[in-house]
């Protein structure tokens, strides 16, 4: 059945990179993020890696048109940090800087609001990293005036990491019988000061047009675009749902967990074979990793309330579902076994749900993936 993700212009399997990615000078192939090498020091890898929060800053701005009040802008900063260190910490790299890349049309919005409600978002998100130990620079960045490109605003960034070449986890190590456990992406974790979705950043384009409701798309047109089919949803951003315990605007601006702090627990305790980011590909995320494994996740808890709320609403076929999103499990760590519970106990001192979701097998036919739902089992090449 066809994706109504990808009906939305949105190419989960991110086709033509290859082109850039022959060009990178990565030291390991195949890992979660590219590793080149220290020219100043042959034992150290370098990480620059980039990414941004999707299209959640479209939500923020239908809030902040609404309301006038910037503050819808705040969550952005945190999901942007997150995208990036929880990606490079996935090589066991530990991140030291950040910058930030915004880009806007300041015809349609204020930059003082948005640029002040972001620089209180970063505020936060890196007085959050430093009460936990996980400290992060912030070394600036680049803001860009661009009505002519820009319908709204975008909001990137980049985080630069480093790691011992001789420490470096990229899953080649994987073999069957490894068990896989996983880390809630819902809930809220020790250092959060509030209940989160689980939403994270990906599949946000679909979540938009099948949740909010064409009121928006007619008010403010700059928010979709002509070639595809418009909000059709059911809900206002302000609309407060029991089984979400939130309202719809924010369960879907919940920031992405920053998951770098329970990692580097977890590394201090134990041998990690891998780590995965449940960003683009869901649950099948991990098929990225190893060579000839079958993922078989078999003992997946219950999805949060809203990717059933998006799958309903969306009538997005369910194995499409786990492709698109991470479907509360936003973080997965595999380890051999025996180690499992001592992930497990890492994740729990700082309040975030975790458990065994998992575990390795031979494929034959190259990297797979099994996923067991409440709908049925998933297979994915």
């Amino acid at each position: 059945m066809a994706s109504k993700y990808e009906a939305l212009g949105v190419d989960v399997d991110k086709k033509g990179i290859e082109a850039l990615r022959d060009m990178t000078d990565d030291l390991f192939p195949g890992s979660f993020c590219s590793v080149v090498a220290d020219p100043a020091d042959l034992k150290l890898g370098i990480i620059l890696h980039e990414d941004g929060a999707g299209s959640k800053p479209i939500v923020s701005y239908i809030y902040y048109k609404e309301t006038g009040e910037r503050h819808w802008f705040e969550p952005l900063a945190q999901d942007v940090i997150a995208m990036n260190v929880d990606d490079a910490v996935c090589i066991g790299a530990n991140p030291i800087a950040f910058s930030d890349y915004v880009a806007l049309n300041g015809i349609r919005l204020k930059k003082e609001d948005l640029l002040g409600g972001l620089a209180r978002g970063f505020k936060k998100a890196f007085e959050l990293l430093n009460s936990t130990g996980s400290k992060v620079l912030f070394s600036g960045g680049e803001t860009a005036d661009l009505p002519d490109i820009i319908k709204t605003f975008d909001v990137s960034g980049t985080v630069m990491a480093r790691v011992y070449l001789s420490k470096v986890i990229t899953g080649r190590a994987i073999a069957p019988g490894d068990m896989i456990v996983g880390l809630r992406s819902g809930g809220k974790a020790t250092y959060e000061t509030k209940e989160n979705s689980g939403i994270m950043c990906n599949g946000i384009s679909l979540v938009r047009h099948c949740l909010l409701n064409r009121q928006y798309l007619k008010k403010y047109p700059e928010v979709g675009t002509p070639e595809i089919k418009g909000y059709y949803g059911r809900f206002m951003l302000s609309e407060f749902l029991p089984e979400l315990s939130m309202t719809i605007g924010e369960a879907i601006l919940s920031p992405t967990r920053i998951y770098l702090p329970i990692v580097q627990e977890i590394l201090r305790q134990v041998e990690v074979k891998a780590m995965v980011h449940n960003t683009g590909g869901g649950l099948t995320k991990c098929m990225r990793l190893g060579k000839r494994i079958k993922y078989v996740k078999d003992t997946l808890p219950e999805p949060d309330p809203i990717f059933k709320l998006i799958e309903n609403e969306s009538k997005e076929d369910p194995w499409q579902m786990c492709r698109n999103f991470n479907m509360g499990i936003g973080f997965e760590v595999i380890v051999k076994k025996g180690d499992e519970e001592e992930v497990i106990r890492a994740a729990k001192r700082f309040g975030v749900e975790a458990q065994v979701i998992g575990h390795c097998e031979r494929s034959a036919v190259g990297n797979t993936a099994s996923v067991t739902q409440s709908s049925g089992t998933f297979l994915y090449r």
